[in-house]
């Protein structure tokens, strides 16, 4: 599964449906509720031309229009209370590597993910957010009030939600709960959040010809 994109070219390889909808429609995978199973099991290749150059959020906007035109999409959203979590220090403190101003570092700055394991380099906590959400697949707050840039590793064992039906995890490893203290001080709470929820009421598995 992949994508592609020049000025005037959009290109999605082996991908589900329901990952085209998250990506034209800037839903998470949390949000997206409803629709027949193939959604996410079909695969689908896209090469799709644009007249002229356009942006990716304009490329975004267009997948829009091809969705609902060659799939027959029809959805409705709604308010809803889901569980999430709040990362916060946990009793001990963060066992976190700020990263120091004028610090010179071996490594450049980004974040390295897999299945179980996340290497982060000059990362802030705001980064988090999206980076757990994607993992847990629900929403998440940062509640540490962490505002440096920090190292980090943590490896864990992830469950079938967070490996999205990857290799099986690794029995020595422990859980996400358990790895964030013990390797970085720092704890999850459970939480309920309202979300706004993209309901697929409809969508052919043929889609019109080319």
């Amino acid at each position: 599964m992949g994508n592609k994109f020049d000025p005037e070219m959009a290109r999605w390889t082996n991908t589900p449906l329901e990952n085209l909808i998250e990506a034209a429609y800037n839903v998470r995978d949390y949000q997206t509720v409803g629709g027949p199973n193939w959604l996410r099991s079909d695969k689908w290749d896209i090469d799709a031309k644009t007249d002229g150059p356009t942006t990716f959020t304009q490329k975004n906007q267009m997948l829009r229009t091809l969705i609902v035109e060659r799939f027959g999409l029809k959805f409705h959203r709604e308010m809803k209370d889901i569980p999430g979590y709040v990362l916060a220090i946990a009793k001990n403190g963060p066992k976190l590597h700020e990263v120091k101003e004028g610090e010179v570092s071996s490594t450049p700055a980004g974040t390295t993910v897999q299945s179980g394991l996340i290497v982060g380099r000059q990362v802030r906590m705001m980064d988090w957010v999206g980076l757990f959400a994607s993992v847990l697949r629900c929403p998440f707050e940062d509640n540490t009030g962490l505002t440096g840039k920090y190292d980090f590793r943590l490896e864990w064992a992830p469950d079938e939600i967070q490996s999205h039906g990857g290799e099986a995890a690794d029995p020595n490893r422990p859980s996400i709960f358990a790895a964030l203290q013990e390797q970085l001080g720092l704890k999850l709470e459970a939480r309920k959040f309202p979300v706004e929820m993209f309901v697929i009421d409809h969508v052919d598995r043929v889609p019109t010809a080319n």
